[in-house]
């Protein structure tokens, strides 16, 4: 079998292959290109991973300093528990009554 270069007349077979391969490269294209964004994204998150870090480190020598600021904020942070203490409770009770009022 002859083969032209025209495109024109070739063997099945060939144009199959020809096809086949245009596919192929096209997935490779796709797969290099999302290897790409996903380096990218890599050390995207590596930088900002050593910003937060040096943030961290930054706000524990300023808590360090300031005196009372620990205090302070355990003292929200013992606020916050209680006032979701309350909201559990009552959703709780909101949803023991939906149910003896649905099944009651």
């Amino acid at each position: 079998a002859t083969v032209n270069s025209g495109g024109e007349g070739q063997d099945p077979a060939m144009e199959q292959l020809l096809r086949e391969r245009n596919a192929i490269d096209n997935s490779m294209k796709s797969a290099t290109s999302v290897l790409n964004q996903a380096a990218s994204v890599r050390t995207e998150l590596r930088s900002q991973g050593a910003s937060l870090r040096g943030v961290s480190g930054t706000m524990a020598t300023i808590l360090g300093n300031i005196p009372g600021v620990n205090t302070l904020i355990e003292k929200i942070r013992k606020k916050r528990q209680q006032d979701d203490r309350v909201v559990s409770g009552v959703v709780a009770g909101c949803i023991l009554f939906t149910i003896w009022y649905l099944f009651g």
